[in-house]
């Protein structure tokens, strides 16, 4: 009888440290679980924001292109407006 009633406290005991201890351990792995799908989602926007980049830094390089040809338009037109002129 007495050991049945030490094993029952021991069991009490054990549960009420145990319970809260699993409650814990679940709740961290929804949040890991959660985190684990937020990563998932921003590694994907970071893909597309990388593929914009590219985008733009495409036309960056075309508009750089663009700018020189008006340049040398220009150095062009004010050669002829010289010989014109002269």
């Amino acid at each position: 009888m007495k050991t049945d009633m030490l094993w029952k406290i021991f069991t009490i005991i054990l549960g009420t440290l145990i319970m809260p201890l699993a409650g814990w351990v679940w709740n961290t792995n929804v949040k890991v679980t959660e985190l684990h799908n937020d990563l998932g989602d921003l590694e994907a926007e970071v893909a597309t924001l990388n593929e914009d980049v590219e985008k733009y830094d495409e036309a960056s390089r075309t508009l750089i292109g663009v700018e020189r040809d008006i340049e040398h338009v220009r150095e062009i037109l004010n050669r002829i407006e010289e010989l014109i002129v002269e």
